[in-house]
């Protein structure tokens, strides 16, 4: 078993998969690894891979500048940028940036039909289906809450002075139209 499957088989995702799995996993997923500071997605980028992170952390933020805000961090067994692999030809809609030393494997639509029935990958796609159900759910809380705080009522009879329900989301999701 390679040092990457013996790390990935103690980690929470691959609780109940079988070592021969999550080592085919490693077989046919390429490592890639980051040092502090590295760069590895660009908001805006084209979106071809996730990223399963087998030791390290990575941290990612939205907008530039003064605008910019940290969106969330990914330490082992997480996955990220698990959006390219739903929306062909998507973009990067965060840049992420190793804050330590990390190692991931590549995720990529060739990797998830390699390999159809391994346990690792199943594994692999529940956390995907769990993490956008998750963040549905989230966002919905969102865009409720901000638009309860909108008072939409007021913004028609006083448009002049109010920020839109649009440029109030925009904001909080990091977006600039």
């Amino acid at each position: 078993m390679s040092s990457d499957a013996q790390i990935l088989s103690k980690l929470f995702l691959f609780r109940q998969v079988k070592p021969k799995d999550i080592s085919e996993l490693c077989r046919i997923a390429r490592p890639v690894n980051f040092r502090p500071g590295d760069e590895v997605f660009t908001q805006g980028q084209a979106a071809d891979c996730a990223l399963l992170v087998v030791d390290g952390r990575l941290v990612a933020s939205v907008g530039t500048g003064s605008d910019k805000r940290e969106v969330g961090d990914s330490r082992g067994g997480e996955i990220v940028g698990e959006t390219a692999l739903f929306a062909r030809s998507g973009k990067r809609s965060a840049t992420v940036v190793a804050a330590e030393v990390t190692r991931c494997l590549i995720i990529d639509h060739d990797v998830l039909v390699a390999s159809p029935y391994n346990g690792a990958l199943v594994a692999v796609e529940n956390y995907l289906l769990g993490s956008i159900a998750r963040r549905i759910r989230g966002t919905d809380r969102v865009i409720q809450r901000v638009w309860k705080e909108s008072g939409v009522e007021d913004e028609k009879s006083d448009s002049k002075n109010t920020t839109s329900l649009r440029e109030r989301l925009s904001g909080f999701f990091g977006g600039s139209r």
